[in-house]
């Protein structure tokens, strides 16, 4: 997977149902600390809302195979609006078992590849420019996953802990310290796409990744 950062989105009640669709292109792939590959990908998301229910899909396409991750999920929630809290169901289904990852694998073999499966429940609660957000994966382990951002003028702070197979060692530790900034482009009335850029550090993996990607 490519580095980039998957952020819990804005999510309000519709009174029509509405369809949105974007992708980023990214450097690399780097998802609560962990690094997924070192390839440049394409991420396509979809989502359809309706009174504060959504549905989505979002996947992860590396452009090089080799030590790279192809994955694809689909959540389901519902928002809050009054209150900004959002529940989610999250369906991952990814390429391979070969990384890190509280991602249950049940290998199932294809050649050389192997598809890995699991669910993970989410809550996210937002606050003026704050969020703070749960996980925890329905493997058998329970893999948890928590988080605090702040955005400001385009820069986003998180902050993030996890255990078992989120640490080396299993225990609960801080995992992820990222900064990024975000950049408008407004080429037309109806079309901005971005630039993002930033860095993540692992303190549990002493690991440093530099992320960039444009989002159109």
């Amino acid at each position: 997977m490519l580095l980039v950062i998957m952020v819990c989105r804005n999510l309000y009640a519709q009174d029509k149902l509405q369809f949105s669709a974007e992708a980023d292109l990214v450097n690399h792939y780097v998802w609560r600390g962990i690094d997924y590959g070192y390839s440049p990908a394409i991420q396509p998301d979809v989502e359809l809302n309706y009174k504060g229910f959504y549905v989505g899909g979002w996947g992860t396409y590396a452009f090089f195979r080799n030590n790279a991750v192809y994955e694809f999920e689909y959540r389901v929630g519902y928002t809050f609006e009054k209150i900004g809290l959002s529940l989610q169901v999250i369906d991952y289904i990814y390429s391979t078992a070969t990384f890190d990852s509280p991602k249950t694998t049940h290998n199932i073999d294809e050649g050389e590849s192997y598809v890995g499966h699991s669910f993970e429940l989410g809550i996210i609660q937002r606050i003026k420019n704050f969020h703070f957000a749960g996980y925890i994966n329905l493997s058998e382990d329970n893999d948890i996953y928590v988080e605090a951002g702040y955005n400001y003028k385009g820069f986003e702070l998180i902050i993030g802990a996890g255990n078992n197979e989120y640490t080396l060692n299993d225990n609960f530790n801080l995992v992820n310290v990222s900064l990024t900034k975000t950049f408008d482009l407004k080429l037309t009335e109806k079309y901005s796409p971005s630039l993002f850029c930033g860095t993540v550090y692992n303190p549990d993996a002493s690991a440093v990744h530099l992320i960039f990607g444009v989002n159109f």
